[in-house]
């Protein structure tokens, strides 16, 4: 037997999860392509069709302003 804890199972990310992701990384692409750093991040959850509370927790700010 170890002395490590063991790590958690990763949860399953639910499919509206993961369609709303990608949604948001399609328009978000779209949109920094077009407007540069004057892209917003409410109007990219706008067009996506999600509320801005989805986008925050989905992404970390880095990766937003990688892509």
């Amino acid at each position: 037997m170890s002395d490590q804890p063991s790590s958690p199972t990763p949860r399953k990310i639910r499919a509206d999860s993961e369609r709303n992701r990608q949604r948001l990384l399609d328009v978000a692409k779209q949109a920094f392509a077009a407007r540069g750093a004057a892209a917003s991040l409410e109007q990219i959850a706008r067009d996506a069709g999600v509320a801005i509370g989805t986008l925050y927790p989905s992404f970390k700010m880095d990766t937003i302003t990688q892509i």
